[in-house]
């Protein structure tokens, strides 16, 4: 069983089928891709309830808001087969033939390439987290307090989803050859863990503050 291109299409025990295979992909860097969607649409929804007469003042910025989160869980759905797609070339790559010098050599670059891939995807999955994390902070304070523990929950999916995609890209870098490159972009991913940490945190206890 190889992971294709509509993972995103599968059912939930599907889904989780194909994780506990004995196969590549999909694996963390989709499972955190997904948690991105999970996490934002469960925010936007508890954001679509803080309306009515009692949330006049703030409706419409919720509204706005959980727009905005539905444009990155759209987006954060497409990356749980990209980060699969990229991973699947990593192996492909490693794969080639290694007879000879030539080969080596474009065996050699095809697996650099492919690592580039497979490091981008999980840091564009960080950079979805985050920016879902900065929406779900700015709206906490005025949740609807029904929604209180939907909005906490979605938040660190969020969180959990930058925690989990920092490690594909970190292990993806410890094999790149162009050093520079690798810091590059390890730099911006401990960046974007202690924002999303931070926003995290923050959004939790403000949603906690509603609850009993």
């Amino acid at each position: 069983m190889t992971a294709g291109p509509d993972l995103a299409r599968l059912d939930l025990a599907s889904f989780s089928e194909r994780l506990a295979a004995r196969t590549p992909t999909p694996g963390g860097g989709s499972v955190a891709a997904y948690l991105v969607a999970a996490g934002a649409g469960l925010v936007a929804m508890a954001f679509r309830f803080t309306s009515g007469p009692k949330y006049a003042a703030v409706e419409g910025a919720m509204g706005e808001r959980a727009s905005a989160l539905e444009e990155i869980r759209v987006r954060a759905i497409e990356l749980v087969d990209a980060d699969s797609s990229s991973y699947d070339a990593v192996t492909a790559a490693y794969g080639l033939p290694k007879t000879t010098d030539a080969e080596k050599a474009r065996r050699t670059d095809a697996v650099q390439r492919a690592l580039i891939g497979a490091l981008e995807v999980p840091l564009e999955t960080m950079g979805k987290a985050v920016a879902a994390l900065r929406i779900a902070a700015a709206g906490a304070p005025d949740i609807n307090k029904n929604l209180a523990s939907d909005c906490a929950t979605g938040s660190w999916c969020l969180w959990s989803a930058a925690e989990g995609a920092a490690l594909n890209v970190k292990i993806n870098a410890a094999s790149l050859a162009d050093r520079g490159l690798a810091q590059a972009r390890l730099a911006e991913c401990e960046r974007i863990l202690r924002e999303a940490a931070a926003l995290a945190e923050s959004a939790r206890t403000s949603a906690a503050r509603h609850l009993p």
